[in-house]
């Protein structure tokens, strides 16, 4: 069975894939985060540099957003680009999220996407995703897209296309060329800098992602975020929405479903692979450094072989973690040095050959005579150690810690599946204010105690008699 679980409490929302009881995908966000990507913004020229061959443009939030004008760039984009100067006015769109201090990346090219379709607004073009290998239904799509197409709208027929109905891809035309609509009528008289069209948040995105038709059920345990879902869907004339399910039960929603060991070894940077290597993954500013070890694999037979078989099964698990950690831009991987050409050569196929299978697009450089590898991979949004983990204020090295939030959401899953009983909250002065500002004292429920230190993972919930 494959299932989408998806839960959502005052501090985050989090969302995961199950195939056959095992996970798959793992999606998780903190309320208080800022999610942008897919926006539209009307926004305004405020500087431009000829040295960096970009514009950076105001579209109403902290951070100015960072537009390509280079030669590169140019061939796809808008012609009004070509010559802008400042103080003019852009739609654009945010295809890559504010990262430390720099700002989001934007395009003039805006794309609507649906369950089926994505909607190219100002592009008249056709196509139908490399995923689709049959020729002839993504001939079929081709031609059935091109009754809807217009001198400024094109479509691009998702993989999930090829198993829905006409009458589907004709509700969901429909609806995506009304939202075109109204962001043209906003844009017009709505005032730069502002937001002119918001998309969906993490369920909807998550549904319109990965819902399909060996998609089993969607259950959710919040009732607001599962009607909302249901109207969306309602909207899309999607059949997901038979497969939308409200979860009442007495435990948290991913203990039920027996997934919540594996989301938490997710907060863990080592993993250990089944053939006693283990692999280490750490966050830097620029990239995603990923170490190979050879652990309690026993190196003194045959040495070469088992190097090998340690970074094979390393790499699998390599590309597992990037997909449940929704890693993605730079990524380094050191794997233990190998003598043999062959060896390398064997890694190398597999590690394309994962490449191949992953929904985000994906580059594999050849491995260096350090036994490094160069992943780069697609960026969509924060990953798993953005919303997880902090940087620690009291550690000079950087260290990192778990994100006020995550700390809250555990402390009120424990109170809020517990029947009838009373609890004292001992923690940090930020978790204590986090918890009050969110949920109060949840019906009399909680009472706090301040505790000295700076890291919001020390904290002490007691049942009180």
């Amino acid at each position: 069975m494959t299932r989408l679980i998806i839960s959502s409490n005052p501090f985050i929302t989090k969302a995961a894939k199950t195939q056959k009881g095992k996970l798959s995908v793992f999606l998780l966000r903190k309320k208080s985060d800022l999610a942008i990507v897919g926006n539209v913004y009307k926004g305004v020229v405020n500087n431009i540099s000829h040295s960096l061959n970009a514009a950076f443009i105001n579209i109403g939030i902290d951070k100015n957003a960072f537009l390509c004008i280079d030669k590169q760039c140019i061939k796809d984009m808008h012609q009004t680009t070509r010559n802008l100067k400042e103080n003019d006015i852009l739609l654009v769109q945010v295809f890559k999220p504010m990262v430390s201090t720099k700002g989001p990346k934007i395009t003039t090219h805006i794309t609507i996407p649906g369950n089926f379709l994505v909607l190219l607004r100002d592009n008249s073009f056709i196509g139908t995703s490399k995923q689709i290998t049959d020729i002839e239904k993504s001939e079929q799509l081709k031609k059935f897209l091109k009754q809807f197409s217009e001198h400024n709208i094109g479509f691009i027929a998702r993989t999930a296309s090829q198993f829905a109905t006409f009458e589907e891809l004709k509700k969901e035309i429909e609806y995506l060329k009304s939202i075109n609509e109204n962001i043209t009528k906003l844009s017009k008289t709505d005032k730069a800098p502002c937001l002119i069209y918001e998309e969906p948040q993490l369920p909807i995105k998550v549904i319109r992602e990965y819902c399909d038709t060996l998609t089993d059920e969607i259950v959710i345990d919040d009732e607001i975020m599962y009607k909302n879902a249901k109207n969306y869907l309602s909207a899309m004339g999607s059949d997901c929405n038979q497969k939308l399910k409200l979860y009442k039960g007495s435990e948290p929603i991913f203990k039920h479903f027996g997934i919540e060991k594996d989301i938490k070894n997710l907060e863990s940077n080592t993993i250990i692979l089944k053939n006693g290597g283990y692999i280490i993954i750490e966050k830097t500013e620029a990239l995603f450094a990923i170490d190979v070890n050879s652990g309690r694999y026993s190196l003194e037979n045959e040495v070469d072989n088992a190097i090998f078989e340690i970074n094979k099964e390393a790499a699998y698990e390599i590309f597992n973690q990037i997909a449940l950690r929704d890693i993605g831009g730079l990524i380094v991987i050191d794997f233990i040095d190998m003598e043999k050409e062959q060896h390398k050569q064997k890694l190398e196929n597999i590690l394309k050959q994962l490449a191949e299978k992953d929904r985000r697009k994906t580059y594999i450089s050849n491995i260096s005579e350090f036994g490094l590898v160069e992943i780069s991979r697609r960026k969509s949004d924060n990953d798993i150690f953005d919303e997880m983990f902090d940087k620690c204020e009291g550690c000079l090295n950087n260290g990192f810690v778990k994100s006020i939030a995550l700390v809250c959401s555990e402390i009120y899953e424990n109170i809020k599946h517990s029947q009838d009983k009373h609890f004292k909250l001992s923690a940090t002065a930020s978790v204590v204010e986090y918890m009050k500002e969110k949920v109060g004292n949840m019906n009399n429920k909680l009472e706090y105690n301040i505790i000295t230190g700076c890291n919001a993972e020390e904290y002490f919930l007691e049942v009180m008699e």
